[in-house]
Parts: C-alpha cells; sequence; structure tokens
C-alpha cells in the first residue's frame, strides 16, 4: 500500500468523522500539532489534508478565525480600558445561628494597559508604529556619539592643561598635610580629656 493510499485511509477513519471536534478544538484554541496528537496523525498527514480537503480546510480557518477575534477583541478591551462587575458571595449568621447568603456586586474599572496598547499598535498598524522603535534606537545611538565626542574633547584639553601632573596631584595624598591634620586632630583631643572634640569660642 503506497504512502497516499495510507493517508487516505487515516483520512476516513481518524480525521474525517472527527471534523466536528476538530472545529470545537481550533475554537478552544489548540495547535495543529496538539490536533494531530490527538488525532492519531503525523503534521506532514495534516498538512496534506488540509490541501486537499476543502472540508478540513474550511473548518479550521473557521473555527481560528472565531478564537483569534475573541482574542483581538478582548486585547482591544485591555487596551482601550473597561468597567467591570466584582461579584462576591457572603455568607452571614444571625442571632439565631441562621446562615444566609448575601450577593454583593461592586463596579470596578480597570484603566487602559500601555502594554496592550504598544501590542495593538506594533500589529495593527506597523506603517505608522513599527518604526518608532527605531527612532528611537537611532536617536539613543546619536546620544551616545556626542557623550563620547564630549569626553573625547574633555581629555584633549586636560592633556593641553599637562594632565598627568593633575592627576598625579589629585590621587596620591600629600603626607605633610595628613600629619598636620592628625596632629591638630589630637592635640584638641588632648585638651577636651573626654573624648570629645572642643573648638574655641
Amino acid at each position: 500500500m503506497g504512502t497516499r493510499a495510507r493517508n487516505n485511509t487515516k483520512w476516513l477513519t481518524n480525521v474525517f468523522p472527527r471534523l466536528a471536534e476538530i472545529r470545537n478544538w481550533c475554537m478552544d484554541g489548540k495547535t495543529n500539532e496538539e490536533m494531530c496528537v490527538l488525532l492519531g496523525i503525523s503534521p506532514d498527514s495534516w498538512y496534506t489534508y488540509m490541501k486537499q480537503y476543502n472540508e478540513l480546510n474550511d473548518i479550521v480557518t473557521a473555527g481560528k478565525s472565531v478564537i483569534d477575534n475573541r482574542v483581538e477583541n478582548a486585547v482591544l478591551k485591555t487596551a482601550l480600558g473597561f468597567e467591570y462587575e466584582e461579584i462576591k458571595t457572603i455568607i452571614e449568621e444571625d442571632r439565631n445561628g441562621k446562615k444566609r447568603t448575601r450577593i454583593e456586586k461592586t463596579k470596578k474599572y480597570m484603566p487602559p494597559s500601555p502594554t496592550a496598547q504598544a501590542f495593538w499598535l506594533k500589529n495593527r498598524k506597523k506603517d505608522e508604529w513599527g518604526d518608532r522603535k527605531e527612532i528611537v534606537f537611532d536617536t539613543k545611538g546619536q546620544e551616545e556619539e556626542r557623550k563620547l565626542q564630549f569626553l573625547k574633547m574633555i581629555n584633549e584639553e586636560v592633556v593641553d592643561a599637562d594632565y598627568s601632573i593633575v592627576e598625579e596631584a589629585a590621587t596620591l595624598p600629600d603626607p605633610e598635610v595628613i600629619e598636620e591634620t592628625e596632629e591638630g586632630f589630637l592635640d584638641e583631643f588632648e585638651e577636651d580629656g573626654f573624648g570629645n572634640e572642643t573648638t574655641e569660642a
């Protein structure tokens, strides 16, 4: 038996009788690979059937469009912000010990999500928002270039002023200055006698 004959046999036994299930799976968001496992067929057979049998292609396309539209509406709703009702079930007990159930409804508002807005715009309006990232990147690059030029300019000026001498004076402490400072501190410490620093009025 050839490959095509085996494929047709699987179509008749594993796929065609379950077209309604396949449509429901698509509406539930299952992937092609997941449906192949459920049907007991290979991905190659799946894509062969999709090309060969219009009934399969049609129900898969229709089923996936349903879930895609639901997700799209949910993303749009999240991007714009929405009101919703929070329902709580509260069990109360009266003086006689009798319990009763009270339903508490609260209206709340979910503010727009910047993440959902960015996702929507980048996918729905690529021409206007797809390049926005590149513009920001180029701006950062120019900013870094300006910083490098500024540092280079400073370095050149410091070199002209004999930067090596300035750096040595700034980083290496003068022993004589430290010694005078420590002695002055010790003199004041000894005059106080209580371990506190004293100052002259």
